[in-house]
């Protein structure tokens, strides 16, 4: 028996339109939207190379680095021996395709920054691919840090730093220290409504707007935490083009030292909304639900021989937690490896410093 397809709003339409000029691709694109799917499960493995015949996988996409596999349909990775031992990372395919850009990436990682991380796909993804000497996960929303750090444990991601701040208190603390800076950011989540998790309103102008606002925000503080010759990779999973290639028009406006970096292995998803490198993957095209990324090199060179550690990072984040009244610093996975995610959890009482509880209710992350 088919499943009942969804009743389409004439906001989803308008954002369909605003997408396509064609009505074939419009068309194609809100059949996929009615029809919806379910999640196509990738499996990155993050210590070795696949092992063949452990799992049923079906064709790899182009744009997938070897080390993944794709699921077939039936295939439950996320209740196997290897995933309790963090051999594998299980995410939605589409989080891959928004990770591709990072192939790219040929020089030396030495500090990767992943703003709005949890529950931690993005940066596990970014440290497989380049081998970074730190990773610093942060997550403003606090109860989402628990399962941050526990994946990030059981991954055996080592070092690593767990923190809770505004993006804009983050920037200033780590103004141009990162290598690269993942700003997987809070969206209006459109392409969930093929899974029935997206949010009442997912496709309503006034979502969309308030999300291209906070979009940009995010953006422009952790733009300063770029170092030179830099990258900052920018991902949604949200379909319409005010949170998506307006907002890396106006970050290129703003800060005219970035520009957006071509990745060829993405030609064949090149966004036709602009004339920058923005590349977008459509539900119809059945390798996820759908995403959109761009990744941004900063002008100049960097050298990573004077690169941040565990124990600097730690430092300067504890003294803001104690001068904001918080009385727990953050999780260094580099040193606190046997304590309990209980234990790593933030327990301060109260928060002075209110930049350090920004709302964010956006859905996002598969």
């Amino acid at each position: 028996m088919e499943a009942p397809r969804r009743e389409l709003s004439k906001n989803i339409q308008k954002v369909a339109s605003a997408i396509f000029e064609d009505s074939e691709g419009r068309e194609s694109f809100l059949k996929a939207v009615e029809e919806g799917q379910r999640n196509i499960t990738a499996l990155a493995w993050l210590h070795a190379d696949p092992l063949q015949g452990r799992f049923q996988t079906t064709c790899r996409p182009p744009w997938a680095p070897s080390w993944i596999d794709v699921a077939v349909e039936d295939e439950r990775p996320g209740r196997s021996q290897e995933h309790d031992q963090g051999e594998i990372y299980c995410l939605d395919l589409s989080s891959v395709f928004a990770c591709a850009p990072l192939a790219e990436i040929k020089e030396r990682v030495g500090v990767i920054v992943d703003v709005c991380a949890a529950p931690g796909g993005k940066g596990i993804l970014a440290r497989r691919y380049l081998n970074p000497d730190l990773l610093i996960g942060n997550e403003v929303i606090r109860k989402r840090t628990a399962q941050l750090i526990s994946n990030y444990k059981r991954c055996r991601i080592d070092p690593a730093i767990v923190t809770s701040c505004d993006p804009g208190l983050l920037g200033s603390l780590l103004e141009e220290k990162a290598h690269l800076v993942l700003v997987d950011a809070p969206c209006s989540g459109q392409s969930l409504v093929l899974k029935d998790l997206a949010a009442p309103g997912a496709f309503h102008p006034a979502t969309i707007s308030m999300n291209e606002r906070r979009q940009r925000r995010i953006l422009a503080t952790s733009a300063r935490m770029v170092v030179p010759g830099g990258y900052l990779l920018y991902a949604t999973c949200t379909f319409s083009p005010e949170e998506n290639e307006r907002n890396v028009e106006w970050f290129v406006r703003q800060f005219p030292d970035f520009h957006a970096v071509v990745v060829p292995s993405l030609s064949a998803h090149l966004s036709r909304l602009t004339k920058l490198s923005c590349y977008r993957l459509f539900p119809q095209e059945r390798c996820g639900a759908g995403a959109f990324c761009c990744m941004l090199k900063r002008a100049g060179s960097y050298s990573t021989e004077q690169t941040l550690t565990p124990a600097s990072v730690h430092a300067t984040i504890r003294s803001v937690w104690h001068s904001s009244g918080v009385s727990d610093a953050p999780l260094d996975t580099s040193h606190r490896t046997n304590t309990t995610d209980h234990e790593h959890t933030w327990r301060g009482k109260k928060r002075v410093d209110r930049r350090l509880a920004t709302s964010s209710r956006g859905k996002r992350k598969r």
